[in-house]
């Protein structure tokens, strides 16, 4: 083992966020091995204050610099960034990558800004990293935009549930996961929805995740209305883990037509779930549906309704995407992933040293 501890820094921690779950889960994996290891947030959470330490005591958990790995998830603009670049101690990434600014400067210009500070920070996070860990083959990619740097792929852990009956509710749900932002194309899916409506009227659209812009909000408020959706469309706001395990096994199909995602994991969540998946293939979404999902190579909504009809319909098709995408969520099986990351880790770093 190379490094004798490796600390990860994250802007702030939030219950239930990918990244933050991911990071939870590094350090319980290191641990493991008896690899010393610390979360260190740029912004205090109070929900997870036990979790986390403040970047002010870093100096604390550094015992010998040339052999403690910071590992910063970099995702957004953050202070924590400035704070390493000014670090002696050897510096890696993991690269979730941004939403496009453009995709956000009509909703939100504030956020659209801060993507592009995030942008700045991460030239010279490049410049000073020593190796990279990224979520997909996309994010790599993407990566490589900002400067030269020995990257690997290392998907996101999802822990392989047993495989059980789904509970269905007696009318058809379509389920979306996720965050309610513009860049997720929610409205996209309502308007499918609607022309979907029209041969499988009793369908339900559930949209689980929290807001994230009131004037997007606002939008998919006016749009469900106007299209005479109030009865068929539901938003329920952020969910505890058990209600988003129930929304899952109630889910007669997961669709997503998202412009933009670094991995997508709802989507694997789905699959572990048996639930089948109709995603628009963008960015790193193909990647990791593979050959499990109804991929759509456009959205306009008669494809949109068109497939997800063919899902409602069609037990024999449904079945078929239920088995693979099942088989697929293997391949994100905690000790694989484990495995990955120890490579990246621990044999990459080795080389970079």
């Amino acid at each position: 083992m190379t490094w004798d501890a490796v600390h990860q820094f994250v802007p702030t921690l939030v219950p239930g966020d990918a990244i933050g779950t991911h990071a939870l889960w590094i350090r319980q994996h290191l641990r493991a091995q008896g690899c010393r290891s610390e979360i260190f947030v740029g912004i205090d959470n109070p929900s997870t204050l036990a979790q986390t330490r403040s970047l002010e005591f870093v100096d604390r958990y550094v015992r010998s610099k040339s052999r403690t790995l910071l590992l910063y998830h970099v995702a957004q603009a953050s202070h924590c960034a400035d704070f390493l670049l000014k670090r002696e101690e050897p510096l890696a990434l993991i690269f979730h990558n941004f939403t496009p600014p453009e995709l956000l400067i009509h909703w939100d210009p504030h956020a659209a800004f801060e993507l592009l500070r995030a942008q700045e920070q991460l030239v010279d996070l490049v410049d000073k990293a020593q190796f990279a860990i990224c979520d997909s083959k996309f994010n790599a990619r993407s990566l490589a935009s900002f400067g030269s740097l020995d990257t690997s792929v290392v998907p996101l852990p999802l822990k392989k549930r047993p495989r059980q009956e789904q509970s269905k509710s007696g009318r058809p749900i379509i389920l979306f996961v996720g965050r309610v932002a513009p860049n997720k194309a929610i409205h996209d899916l309502i308007t499918a929805v609607a022309l979907l409506h029209q041969n499988v009227a009793e369908a339900e659209l559930r949209i689980v995740g929290g807001p994230t812009s009131d004037l997007y909000d606002a939008t998919l408020a006016g749009l469900v209305e106007a299209l005479g959706l109030d009865e068929n469309v539901t938003f329920t706001g952020w969910v505890d883990d058990d209600q988003l395990q129930r929304e899952y096994r109630q889910a007669s199909v997961f669709c997503t037509l998202s412009d933009h995602e670094g991995f997508g994991v709802p989507i694997v969540e789905a699959m572990t779930h048996g639930v089948p998946v109709v995603a628009f293939e963008s960015t790193a979404i193909g990647e990791t549906v593979g050959d499990s999902g109804l991929l759509l190579n456009a959205k306009s909504p008669q494809l949109v309704a068109t497939a997800l009809e063919r899902v409602l319909t069609d037990k024999g098709l449904a079945n078929k995407l239920s088995e693979t995408g099942y088989r697929r969520s293997t391949s994100f099986a905690p000790e694989l992933v484990g495995n990955a990351l120890d490579r990246a880790l621990f044999a990459l770093g080795s080389e970079a040293q």
